[in-house]
């Protein structure tokens, strides 16, 4: 009896089971799968490599980048050195770009998308001016994880993924290498560092250990200086300023300075002027460009020596107290 019971409960197990396949079909292939896997670029033949010239049109406000010897340079800014992690990670967004998510093509749409003259347009120039991608980047989708997307001759809008806003215009920050210094910090075999209390002189010696020179011979602290070095080396601005005279940021007698000298001969050196809204003004002596660093930012470069020296425990004194 149990058998022919046990039969029937699992006839009737096996009868649902192919009533849910049928209908249900959990194996079946969502909408959205169906569109991942038919997807096309929206800039199929479109290939970052031979893009030569990018043109940004945001707010009113024209940006040309230019790639000349494989470095791209901001031109509407006299050719200063671009962001080139910026510049790569807009030519990925583009090279990206499909049409999985659609939500409009209605013109009239384009303006609540921002995807109109009201966005970001963009221009993406190959060899002999060959215009290889033309989009529009519109507003955040509601969620803030997308954005809206426009080809420039077409009424689809598409969303994609990320604040794009963001990576196609640089608004204030400016698509400016943002970088002051960009070295090798294994290279340097010296560290020049002057105040208006001292001159701190640091060398690196046979043993590949750091030592102090000036204002006293002196170990110092090897992970300090290693942190001094990461600092200087890969120093960026945290602000542009606008070109006047060295005397007006008070850089033509610096108040302080720090000079790294590499194994080759060169010496990056950063000349610090006076203070303001607790940023100072600071120049590479290599380039003409001024900058701003905060406060404290400039204490982590300009360091005394008896920040950087070794501390060492005083020897144990021998217990007077003579022994029973």
């Amino acid at each position: 009896m149990k058998k022919k019971q046990l039969l029937i409960l699992s006839g009737i197990f096996v009868f649902l089971l192919l009533v849910v396949l049928i209908f249900e079909n959990p194996f079946r292939k969502s909408d959205h799968q169906k569109k991942i896997e038919t997807a096309t670029k929206l800039f199929p033949n479109f290939k970052k490599d031979e893009v030569s010239k990018i043109e940004i049109i945001a707010k009113g406000e024209t940006t040309i980048l230019t790639k000349q010897d494989e470095q791209w340079v901001v031109t509407t800014m006299e050719d200063y050195p671009a962001d080139s992690e910026s510049v790569k990670a807009l030519l990925e967004k583009v090279e990206e770009f499909d049409n999985v998510n659609n939500v409009s093509n209605n013109p009239k749409n384009q303006a609540d998308f921002q995807v109109d003259s009201s966005g970001v347009e963009t221009k993406l120039i190959g060899a002999n001016d060959k215009v290889l991608a033309h989009l529009f980047v519109g507003k955040n989708t509601p969620g803030h994880l997308s954005s809206y997307v426009r080809v420039a001759d077409s009424n689809d809008v598409y969303t994609a993924r990320g604040y794009l806003q963001g990576t196609f215009d640089k608004s204030t920050r400016t698509w400016k290498d943002r970088h002051i210094f960009n070295f090798k910090k294994g290279l340097v075999t010296q560290i020049n560092i002057t105040s208006a209390d001292e001159k701190v002189e640091l060398r690196l010696d046979a043993e590949n250990k750091w030592q102090m020179h000036q204002p006293i011979a002196a170990a110092v602290n090897q992970t300090k200086v290693d942190t001094l070095l990461t600092n200087f080396s890969k120093l960026p601005t945290d602000d542009f300023v606008e070109p006047k005279e060295l005397s007006e940021y008070g850089l033509t007698s610096p108040i302080s300075t720090i000079t790294a000298v590499l194994n080759d001969g060169t010496t990056p050196t950063l000349h610090v002027g006076k203070e303001e809204g607790g940023k100072h003004y600071v120049k590479s002596v290599d380039n003409k460009q001024i900058f701003m660093l905060y406060k404290s930012n400039v204490d982590d470069l300009i360091k005394k020596s008896d920040d950087l020296m070794e501390n060492v425990a005083p020897p144990e004194l021998e217990d007077p107290t003579p022994s029973e």
